[in-house]
C-alpha cells in the first residue's frame, strides 16, 4: 500500500471532473460512483484535491492543454476504451474510487515543453512538439541550436521534440529512443532526414533548443501533442516549462514502457499506412472507415487495407457501435495484464 499523502488523513478527498462535451452522458456516472465512497466528494476546481478527468489519450492531452496548472490528474477511460494514458478503466471506477480515497496511490510528475513560436505565440505539450511543412511528403531546412550552439543544419521531412512521456509516442515511430520517465531529458528526432547519419540527439532537460532557419516550399506548421497547430515563418524555441502531476494506482513506469515496445515491435515490420492508422485509433479511440478516412487523408481502400493487416495482429478489433447496431468501428486492443494501471 502506498502511504497516505497527508491531506487525505482526517478529511474528505475532493474531486474535480473534466469530461469532453461528446461523452457528457457519463457525468451522471461519474456523480454516482463518487456518492458510494464515504470519503469522496465533488468540489470546485479552486478547492479541488484531485482533477479526474474522463476521456480517451486524446481527450486527456486535451484536458491538460486547456486546464493549465491543475491538482494531480486522476485519468479515466470511457466505457470500451482502455488508453495510456488511462489509470482506471469504466468498469472499475468505484473500486478505484475506494483505493484512492484511502490514499492507495501514488503521484508521477511528467514534464512539459513549451514552445515560443516566432517569439509571438506559445504552445504547451506533455508528449512532444513537432514542425512539420503543411503539405505531407514535402520536406523543409532548419537548423538546430542548442544553448545557442549550431548542432546541424538538416534536410528532412520534419522534427521532433519530446519529453520522456513522448518518447514512446510519435518519436519513437520515428526512430527516436525510449526514455523512463524520471530522466530529466528531452529528445530531439529528426524525422527521415535526407543525411543517412543523423540520429536522434537527447539532450538536458533545461537546455534551450533552437530550430531556426526554417524553410520549405510549403508552409511549416508547429504541432503540440498532436492537437494544437500554429504556422512558424522562421523559428521555434522550446524549453522545459513546469510540470503535470498525474495520480497513479499500484503501478510502475515500467509498465508503460513494457506495453509501449510490446506493441512497437509488432507495428515495426508493417506498412506506414498500418502504423499511421493504429495511431489515429490510439488517440482518436474507437472510429469507423469513413471517420479514418477524414482524421488520416488516407483512401478508404487503404485504410481498409491497413485495418485487415492490424486485425490479422489482434492488434486492433471490429465491434458494433452500441449507439447504432448497424455501423462497425474499429477500437485498439490492448492486453489488460500490461496496461499501465494493471
Amino acid at each position: 500500500m502506498v502511504a497516505s499523502p497527508a491531506w487525505v488523513k482526517n478529511m474528505r478527498v475532493r474531486l474535480c471532473t473534466w469530461v469532453p462535451h461528446r461523452l457528457s452522458k457519463l457525468v451522471k456516472e461519474v456523480r454516482n460512483a463518487v456518492s458510494k465512497i464515504p470519503d469522496l466528494t465533488l468540489s470546485s476546481c479552486p478547492d479541488c484535491d484531485l482533477m479526474l478527468v474522463v476521456g480517451t489519450d486524446r481527450d486527456i492531452l486535451t484536458a491538460v492543454q486547456e486546464l493549465g496548472e491543475t491538482p494531480p490528474i486522476l485519468t479515466v477511460a470511457p466505457p470500451g476504451y482502455i488508453g495510456y494514458l488511462t489509470q482506471i478503466v469504466w468498469d472499475e471506477l468505484v473500486s478505484s474510487l475506494e483505493k484512492i480515497s484511502r490514499g492507495e496511490f501514488h503521484r508521477r510528475t511528467v514534464a512539459r515543453i513549451g514552445a515560443s513560436i516566432d517569439g509571438v505565440k506559445e504552445l504547451r505539450a506533455i508528449n512532444e512538439v513537432a514542425a512539420f511543412p503543411h503539405r505531407s511528403a514535402t520536406v523543409m531546412e532548419y537548423t538546430l541550436r542548442v544553448n545557442s550552439e549550431v548542432l546541424w543544419r538538416d534536410v528532412a521531412d520534419g522534427v521532433i521534440v519530446a519529453t520522456p512521456l513522448g518518447s514512446t509516442a510519435y518519436a519513437l515511430s520515428a526512430g527516436g529512443p525510449v526514455v523512463l520517465l524520471d530522466a530529466e531529458v528531452l529528445v530531439v528526432v529528426p524525422v527521415n532526414s535526407l543525411e543517412p547519419s543523423r540520429r536522434p540527439l537527447v539532450v538536458p532537460q533545461h537546455a534551450r533548443i533552437l530550430i531556426g532557419d526554417i524553410a520549405s516550399r510549403y508552409s511549416v506548421e508547429v504541432i503540440a501533442d498532436g492537437i494544437k497547430r500554429e504556422r512558424v515563418e522562421e523559428y521555434v524555441e522550446l524549453r522545459r516549462c513546469g510540470e503535470v502531476v498525474f495520480a497513479e494506482i499500484g503501478s510502475s513506469a515500467a509498465a508503460m514502457v513494457k506495453k509501449k515496445l510490446g506493441i512497437y515491435q509488432e507495428l515495426q515490420n508493417m506498412p506506414p499506412s498500418a502504423k499511421f492508422v493504429y495511431r489515429m485509433l490510439e488517440i482518436e479511440g474507437p472510429m469507423d472507415v469513413k471517420e479514418l478516412a477524414i482524421k488520416t487523408l488516407l483512401p478508404e481502400r487503404t485504410i481498409r487495407y491497413a485495418l485487415s493487416l492490424l486485425l490479422e495482429r489482434g492488434l486492433v478489433e471490429r465491434v458494433a457501435d452500441l449507439r447504432d447496431p448497424r455501423r462497425y468501428i474499429y477500437r485498439v486492443v490492448i492486453r489488460r495484464s500490461t496496461r499501465l494501471s494493471s
